[in-house]
């Protein structure tokens, strides 16, 4: 090995930091998560235009993320007290419903 390569290896040993565990677990818990999810077309158009709609009426930071969070605080809202089976018979009726352009 050239002198210069071991100068930088070695520079680069003493560089190198040991990961401290309590470090790392509180970097995995920043109380958020991103999650990717896939829409139709109009779906994702919709939540954009509502986005909008919230900006114009003068909520500066409103933004996509948003709009989601809302709607999932309202379907926690709708099926608090049900039950797993409730939930399913709520969403294969909501489906069936889609299908026959019901929605």
């Amino acid at each position: 090995m050239s002198s210069k390569k071991q100068a930088l290896v070695a520079k680069a040993r003493q560089t190198v930091r040991a990961p401290e565990p309590a470090r790392l677990r509180d970097a995995a818990k920043p109380g958020y998560r991103v999650v990717a999810v896939s829409l139709y077309t109009p779906e994702a158009d919709w939540i954009d235009q509502v986005t909008r709609a919230l900006q114009f009426a003068g909520n500066a930071k409103a933004n996509r993320s948003l709009v989601v969070r809302e709607a999932i605080l309202r379907l926690q809202e709708e099926l608090r007290a049900k039950g797993p089976g409730e939930i399913l018979v709520d969403f294969t009726v909501r489906q069936a419903r889609r299908a026959q352009g019901g929605l």
